[in-house]
């Protein structure tokens, strides 16, 4: 969603529109001219005319073309105007410059639903639910958070909202506090890896809050990495093979991987999430001698 500055515009105007609303035709998006259905049964008109009140005009602009048309049509059945609707949360309508709010968006998808107009409700339950998911998998990430940086689990869960990664001088700002709290590097180390192994676990298309203890891992030395993987255990081990597979470590990869033991190495190798990243590893190790 793009927004677009100060809200303008009347929320109740569509209202007073629809009001001499005598029909509605539903079309697929973007632009399909085939009617999916015609309503003209006034109770009807007047259940979806209720479920399309609106709650605000905050100033966006939803960046599609929306699921589904509703042209209103009038006592002729010429059309009076066309709504569309935009993911169960908001609709456009040309009186506004900006898209406005639903009070209840489930309502329109529903009324939709039961005259067999089902996939945008079906999408919006899907898409509810892997908000949900990446809702649960947020937090759990956030736990792994090493305590002194707690207090700015906004600051980084706010990077994978806006697209905007820590700044260099909030790195090191941050990077103070963490080396107050835990002095010992390889103390520090584990944490970090235990904290870069939570969330998604994924090596490559996860959240870019998720990136964010690698700025730190990075400011530490292969030495005290390599001291740490001696002791990792799993939830440890699995975040350092994280790192050392991800793109941005690339160029430290060779001193990291030649500062491991045999060992360590080994370990590596065994905790990499699929065989693929394995054999990646291994040919990397191979390369070093």
């Amino acid at each position: 969603m793009a927004f677009g500055g100060a809200p303008t515009g009347d929320p109740g105007a569509l209202d007073q529109v629809l009001a001499r609303a005598h029909g509605v035709r539903v079309r697929e998006m973007p632009g399909d001219s085939v009617p999916l259905l015609v309503e003209r049964d006034p109770v009807a008109v007047q259940a979806l005319r209720e479920a399309l009140h609106i709650a605000d005009l905050p100033g966006f602009v939803c960046m599609c073309q929306g699921s589904v048309a509703l042209d209103f049509l009038d006592a002729a059945d010429r059309q009076l105007t066309t709504v569309t609707l935009h993911h169960g949360y908001s609709v456009r309508w040309e009186g506004w410059r900006e898209d406005a709010l639903l009070a209840d968006g489930v309502r329109s998808l529903e009324w939709l639903a039961v005259r067999g107009v089902s996939a945008p409700l079906r999408e919006f339950r899907a898409d509810e639910q892997r908000r949900a998911e990446s809702d649960r998998i947020a937090r759990e990430w956030a736990a792994e958070i090493p305590e002194a940086l707690a207090p700015h689990t906004e600051l980084f869960l706010e990077t994978s909202r806006t697209g905007h990664d820590l700044t260099e001088p909030q790195i090191l700002e941050l990077r103070t506090v963490l080396l107050a709290a835990h002095p010992d590097p390889v103390d520090r180390i584990l944490r970090l890896c235990a904290w870069f192994g939570a969330g998604t676990g994924a090596y490559s298309g996860y959240p870019m809050h998720e990136d964010i203890p690698q700025h730190f891992l990075d400011l530490e030395t292969p030495t005290d990495f390599a001291a740490a993987i001696e002791l990792s255990d799993t939830p440890a081990t699995t975040g350092a093979v994280r790192y050392l597979l991800s793109w941005d470590t690339r160029k430290r990869l060779p001193r990291l991987l030649s500062a491991l033991s045999p060992t360590s190495r080994r370990k590596i190798i065994l905790h990499a999430r699929d065989a693929e990243s394995r054999r990646w590893l291994q040919r990397r190790i191979a390369g070093l001698q």
